[in-house]
């Protein structure tokens, strides 16, 4: 995905939502595949880790996903 398509994309979600990524382990990277809304319950005091630390969640709260998958 070129930048110009990601911020095409992005346009169309409210700009004060988060962004959130699947976690990762750090090695190789992917391109963006997938842009969409989902619910999310974030645990912001938890250490950052490379696998994630927030989770998609049936009563959490709008954010939207950036994923290769």
């Amino acid at each position: 995905m070129t930048v110009h398509e990601l911020i095409k994309k992005l346009q169309e979600f409210d700009p004060n939502l988060r962004v959130v990524t699947p976690g990762f382990d750090e090695s190789n990277l992917e391109d963006i595949e997938t842009i969409q809304l989902v619910p999310v319950e974030f645990h912001d005091e938890q250490e950052k880790f490379h696998g994630g630390r927030h989770k998609e969640s049936e009563t959490g709260v709008d954010a939207v996903k950036i994923d290769w998958q």
